[in-house]
């Protein structure tokens, strides 16, 4: 599967507007071109018994506008704000999994059949996020999320904020973290272990706004 690259931070206060960020970066040699800010949901699924969850595989269908698409991620590897992970997706058509993502779970866990595995948990995500250049090549993309985080069919909720650097093809961690630095000339980014579905699992749990 193909592998994604990022740096993950928690994130206290609201993320920075665009004049802040463009007087951060003045003078690097990254230029960040506004991707604008756009909602999505993201739904996550397993079975009954958490095979998926046991197998450290994240199953998500992640719906914007009038597009649905579905993901399969592995917990790869961590270290720090870096994260490295397989992640394999494909557009979804009607109600049924995408065969390729459907025929990958089934080599993991026994699911025998997509029907079996419901969501388990909603995030509702507003991201703004910047295309991050460097000569010309888009090199990440930076973005900031407003979550907000609930068991499916039920009003408990829990909110919390990130920024995530995703590294372009051939972008290496190195360069990520020049930007990071850049960014944390107007933010504190706190570095975060977990994914957004764990963090989710924690905060939910824990029942508190974090």
């Amino acid at each position: 599967m193909p592998i994604e690259r990022e740096l993950k931070f928690s994130l206290l206060d609201p993320p920075p507007g665009a004049l802040e960020l463009e007087s951060a970066f003045r003078g690097s040699p990254f230029a960040l071109v506004p991707g604008g800010t756009h909602t999505h949901v993201d739904r996550y699924y397993d079975d009954e018994r958490g095979s998926l969850a046991r197998s450290h595989l994240a199953l998500r269908r992640r719906s914007s506008g009038a597009s649905e698409v579905a993901a399969l991620k592995t917990q790869g590897t961590v270290s720090g704000a870096a994260h490295e992970r397989e992640e394999l997706e494909a557009p979804v058509e009607g109600d049924r999994w995408p065969a390729g993502i459907l025929a990958r779970v089934r080599e993991q866990v026994d699911v025998a059949d997509g029907d079996a595995l419901r969501p388990r948990f909603e995030l509702a995500t507003e991201r703004t996020s910047y295309g991050v250049r460097h000569e010309g090549a888009l090199v990440a993309t930076l973005a900031f999320d407003e979550v907000e985080a609930r068991y499916p069919d039920s009003e408990r909720s829990a909110l919390f904020r990130e920024a995530e650097i995703e590294a372009a093809d051939g972008t290496s961690l190195q360069t990520l973290q020049a930007i990071a630095e850049r960014l944390e000339r107007l933010v504190t980014l706190t570095p975060s272990a977990v994914t957004k579905l764990q963090r989710a699992e924690a905060v939910l749990l824990l029942g508190a706004a974090l």
